[in-house]
């Protein structure tokens, strides 16, 4: 299976007009919010408000007309507590970002404290905690996170799914090292088809193993007779686990079906006693059947 983004092929000023051209006719009459054309749309309305200057910017620069995209969008300190209260009584406890709300608002999120103030006590108003500091996520671990949503969701995940589980690593951090999830789905999916044998031994060390468990990374192979890393590159895992379909071969479970499954890609031969990283040697197991299995040879009837 070959991952493909389902985004534009270049963002020019023409391409990106032509596309709210394309979902003005798509929705065929009806009003044109951004919330609809960010359902619909292969770029997000907020690359429009930053190439354009605004959202109304840009429905101006592409001919959209009023009628079917209106216009006015007064922002006023009480719709800023109303979306914060109304996310405070959705999601009790849960701290918001100004970047959420503005786009709840279809607004620029620097218009909000330019207007209103500093963010932290606009959300003392209502009882929201501020956002606290997160971990520095490595690359690998971003991918990670972005193949385990992939698998779960059967589709290139969604921004907004980065905040609920199974993902682990949030938003924030992909904004941060990529500086925003169009280019990290870039560089995800660069990764992801990069060949198999273009792994050196440097970035097998490098990868993350979120799928199998730890040993050394690299042991002497005793049937080669050569060092062998233990790491299993990311794109021949998700080969593995895309041929098993993405469930145990042993017991059948799936996170598809159960979120508490986490899957390992197991080597058959084990990689202690010499067994290699190809596919004929790999599989599908749940945590529960590859630590049952521990480092036993069993007998594979073919």
């Amino acid at each position: 299976m070959k991952f493909e983004l389902q985004t534009l092929e270049n963002y020019t000023d023409e391409a990106l007009l032509t596309e709210l051209r394309r979902i003005a006719e798509v929705v065929n009459g009806q009003r044109l919010t951004i919330k609809k054309f960010n359902s619909l749309a292969r770029v997000h309305s907020t690359t429009l408000r930053y190439r354009f200057g605004s959202w109304k910017a840009a429905l101006d620069k592409a001919g959209i007309s009023e009628e079917i995209a209106p216009r006015f969008n007064i922002l006023t300190r009480e719709k800023v507590i109303e979306a914060l209260r109304n996310y405070a009584v959705e999601n009790p406890g849960m701290p918001v970002t100004k970047e959420y709300i503005a786009e709840k608002l279809g607004v620029d999120k620097g218009s909000i404290t330019r207007r209103f103030g500093r963010w932290k006590e606009l959300l003392s108003e209502v009882g929201i905690a501020p956002v606290a500091l997160g971990r520095r996520y490595t690359d690998e671990e971003c991918f990670e996170n972005i193949l385990s949503l992939w698998i779960h969701y059967g589709r290139q995940p969604n921004f907004s799914e980065l905040k609920h589980s199974p993902s682990t690593v949030g938003q924030k951090a992909y904004i941060l090292r990529w500086g925003g999830w169009r280019a990290a789905l870039s560089a995800f999916v660069k990764k992801i088809n990069k060949p198999i044998s273009s792994f050196n031994e440097a970035e097998h060390e490098n990868d993350s193993n979120a799928f199998i468990e730890h040993r050394p990374e690299t042991q002497k192979n005793t049937v080669i007779g050569t060092l062998v890393p233990r790491s299993i590159p990311i794109g021949m895992r998700y080969n593995i686990l895309s041929r098993d379909k993405f469930r145990c071969v042993i017991c059948g479970s799936s996170p598809a079906k159960d979120l508490s499954v986490e899957l390992h890609v197991d080597h058959i031969h084990p990689w202690s006693r010499g067994g290699q990283n190809i596919e004929d040697n790999l599989r599908t197991l749940c945590s529960k059947c590859n630590l049952g299995k521990s480092d036993k040879i069993e007998d594979i009837e073919t």
